[in-house]
């Protein structure tokens, strides 16, 4: 481990690169050449392993993810970590999945890192927020439904001053990010401040990775704990009618689906209903 007095060189140089939602052909371009010209790397947890192979032999690999419940690298180390490395002169990627400035704590390193003087730049990447919807066909907007999006964080939704009649009655399309443990509870909530029973949900999981399952549901069914996670991996939840108008452009084989599916909960357009032949699907209600 370095000895925690900083090194008296030049300062090096830390990019705080977005990797994607998932899969490591979604990383930009900018982001892989910073990567192949990096001297030490900091990356999540979550990434998957196959973006390895765009690390450079000669880079110091150093995983540096939180698991949920707070197991892994804090986010005080990961700042050391980073000052250390460019005090000492080396160009520094900090990997991250998703997008560094979306619940990514891309704006806690970048003041640190100015703080302390050092030079960066923010490489930004596709968020979950675009990269689950477009693993599962779902519009985040709709011409006629939907005109905006929520971004929501679902590990302190239920404990912060939300004005959950508000969100009961919005026709925007809400997403919560961290929110696979806490959906049931928000569908209550919402269902309890005049939300339809037929607002459709949707559950993605590993998006664009091998395994990725897409739950399709309704407000009322997730009330009762019936929208579960399938998956070990990272889950975006989405609610709002702009799911309605689902629609895949990808082979049916191309990923795993699970879905629950009762008459009332969505209408389905016909390329949906054969990416539901290619996966398992389960009916609820």
């Amino acid at each position: 481990m370095p000895h925690p007095s900083a090194p008296e060189t030049q300062p090096g140089f830390v990019s705080l690169v977005g990797a994607g939602p998932g899969s490591p052909d979604l990383i930009t371009l900018r982001g892989l050449r910073a990567l192949e010209a990096a001297d030490v790397i900091l990356f999540d947890a979550l990434l998957e392993p196959d973006f390895r192979a765009f690390f450079p032999e000669k880079a110091l690999a150093i995983p540096a993810g939180k698991r949920c419940g707070g197991l892994g690298m804090t986010q005080e180390r990961i700042h050391e970590l980073l000052l250390w490395h460019a005090q000492a002169g080396r160009r520094v990627v900090r990997l991250k999945g998703g997008d560094p400035f979306i619940f990514g704590r891309g704006g806690e390193e970048a003041r640190a890192l100015a703080e302390a003087g050092i030079p960066f730049e923010v490489i930004p990447g596709v968020s979950a927020l675009q990269g689950a919807a477009a693993a599962s066909g779902i519009p985040l907007t709709h011409r006629g439904v939907s005109r905006e999006i929520r971004i929501l964080e679902g590990h302190h939704l239920l404990e912060s001053t939300t004005d959950w009649a508000e969100l009961a009655h919005t026709e925007a399309t809400l997403a919560i990010f961290m929110g696979t443990r806490s959906l049931q509870a928000v569908a209550q909530r919402l269902l309890e401040h005049g939300a339809s029973p037929d607002l459709p949900v949707a559950l993605v999981e590993r998006a664009f990775c091998e395994g990725q399952s897409t739950t399709l549901s309704n407000l009322r069914l997730a009330a009762e704990g019936h929208v579960r996670a399938h998956t070990k991996g990272p889950g975006l939840v989405y609610l709002g009618a702009a799911i309605r108008h689902r629609a895949l452009s990808l082979p049916a084989d191309a990923f795993h689906t699970e879905t629950h599916d009762p008459a009332a909960a969505l209408s389905r357009s016909q390329g949906e209903a054969g990416a539901s032949r290619g996966g398992r699907e389960r009916r609820a209600g």
